[in-house]
């Protein structure tokens, strides 16, 4: 059984790719549950809460590199992948302080879920120009019918038609926040390929933390430490789980399939979070919201990496 799942892997690159994309799809499926309560309990701002958990995966990240590699965790980068480092890490911070100010501004919730759910479709352009990916026009169609069906699931579109608001200085915050977030993922792709998954995401992140802190820092904010239990085992989840967890899942997952793929996979946070509304908190899931998942199922079905390996598998049977 062990030696036909690591032959299938090895013909078949993308499958470790896809396995890396769902982890860090549900892994982010927890994050606004996490956030929601910190913000709840109001003892650690917006700007503290990112910086914390930046700096806390990277720490425990790159622990586990030197444990699981018995070497130093910058031995083995090179003069200009520190360089890529330092530089694409502030695009990630960039991705936490835009949205988090943002949204501090009360902009409505529909529209923020908007604007993320545009960062794919940022992601697979920004991939056509900067990495010169290769694209279909169903690869196309398929990206399309993602975002389509996101902006079902997100209640965007529904039966009553478009139900975003007016545009803001807050939305705009909110968009600069996902071409940041398309912009680390695209750049990183090259020096992933590198250096590994594991040390991009350790120190990408912990260099993100510390743009946050200089940010706080430069702009006057206070820097909010959780002194209270829940909020410190709150904390150290949004550290773990939804950053170190899902941050190094999703960068290791451009080992293996393109950012095309990795772009569809996106549009399935949304949807999860859907899902586990209506397990957990008796949130109702309309018709609209199925539709909408199903074309989010559907488009990546078509993407030629998972069609590929559908058609490998019916071949065997």
């Amino acid at each position: 059984m062990g030696t036909n799942l690591s032959e299938f892997t090895k013909t078949h690159p993308a499958v470790p790719g896809i396995f890396w994309a769902t982890v860090s799809v549900v892994c982010w499926g927890t994050l606004f549950p996490a956030v929601s309560f910190l913000v709840t309990r109001g003892n650690v701002d917006c700007y503290s809460m990112a910086q914390l958990r930046f700096l806390m995966a990277g720490v425990v990240m790159l622990l586990v590199f030197a444990v699981a590699n018995s070497k130093l965790p910058w031995a083995e980068i090179r003069g200009k992948d520190w360089f890529h480092l330092i530089f694409q890490s502030i695009f990630a911070a960039g991705m936490s302080v835009f949205l988090f100010y943002g949204q501090s501004l009360g902009i409505p919730v529909v529209n923020a879920s908007l604007l993320e759910a545009e960062a794919p479709l940022m992601i697979f352009v920004l991939g056509l120009f900067i990495l010169r990916n290769p694209t279909s026009a169903l690869q196309t169609a398929g990206l399309c019918a993602g975002f389509a069906g996101s902006m079902l699931v997100l209640k965007v579109i529904s039966a009553k038609g478009l139900t975003i608001s007016s545009l803001s200085f807050g939305d705009a915050m909110v968009f600069a926040g996902a071409f940041c977030w398309a912009l680390y993922t695209v750049l990183a792709h090259r020096t992933i390929k590198r250096i590994g998954g594991l040390l991009y995401t350790s120190w990408s992140v912990l260099f993100a933390g510390l743009w946050i802190l200089l940010f706080q820092l430069a702009a006057g904010f206070p820097v909010h430490i959780p002194t209270q239990l829940p909020d410190i085992l709150c904390t150290a989840y949004l550290g773990l789980i939804p950053t170190a967890l899902a941050f190094f899942s999703w960068n290791n997952a451009q080992r293996y399939i393109s950012t095309g793929l990795l772009a569809v996979s996106g549009y399935f946070t949304p949807m999860l979070t859907a899902l586990l509304g209506w397990l957990f908190f008796a949130q109702t899931i309309t018709l609209c919201q199925i539709g909408g998942m199903v074309l989010v199922v559907g488009s990546a079905l078509i993407e030629p990496e998972i069609s590929s390996l559908i058609r490998e598998l019916f071949r065997k049977k």
